[in-house]
């Protein structure tokens, strides 16, 4: 009630100031009482509907503001979501980079034990090979001295002699 009698105040002040003759002699007491007549009646039969238009128009607002405001609840979400993926792939490619640097630890000291195992056959295969090229260099010195020997018709050996020479030639 009181904005209705200061929108009349308003309406009403400039008229009073500007006016020249005294409000007895003017009409402006029927204007005021006609704007007041048509403010009730405009009242009365347009407040529901203009009353309607704002709540619905105040309910179409709060329905939009709580949709943004659950989207963007949806997006902090998502986000943190997002962040908590990244952070478990991060772990995760730690633990395969750790795990791919032990593997690459264990086979290389598998290799180097089995390069060191094959170092050692080789080694023991050389020897062995020297040693077989040694009796067989001197089965073929000794086999040649023989030969040589028995070629021989000058030369008249017994077993004792033979055997002698063999274990000579040997040593």
């Amino acid at each position: 009630m009181r904005k209705f009698l200061y929108c009349a105040l308003l309406v009403a002040f400039p008229s009073l100031l500007l006016a020249s003759a005294s409000i007895e002699n003017s009409d402006f007491i029927p204007r005021v009482i006609n704007f007041v007549i048509f403010i009730a009646i405009l009242w009365y039969f347009a407040f529901d509907s203009v009353k309607g238009i704002f709540i619905t128009r105040k309910k179409a607002i709060a329905a939009r503001l709580q949709e943004v405001q659950d989207n963007l609840h949806k997006a902090k979400q998502e986000r943190e979501n997002a962040q908590k993926r990244l952070e478990e792939s991060k772990e995760k490619a730690k633990e395969i980079v750790n795990s791919a640097k032990q593997e690459e630890y264990l086979i290389r000291q598998k290799y180097d034990d089995q390069i060191k195992k094959d170092i050692e056959l080789l080694k023991s295969a050389l020897e062995a090979n020297i040693e077989f090229e040694h009796r067989k260099a001197v089965r073929t010195s000794v086999e040649n001295l023989l030969n040589e020997l028995t070629a021989n018709k000058n030369l008249q050996l017994n077993k004792e002699d033979y055997v002698n020479i063999i274990t000579k030639r040997i040593s």
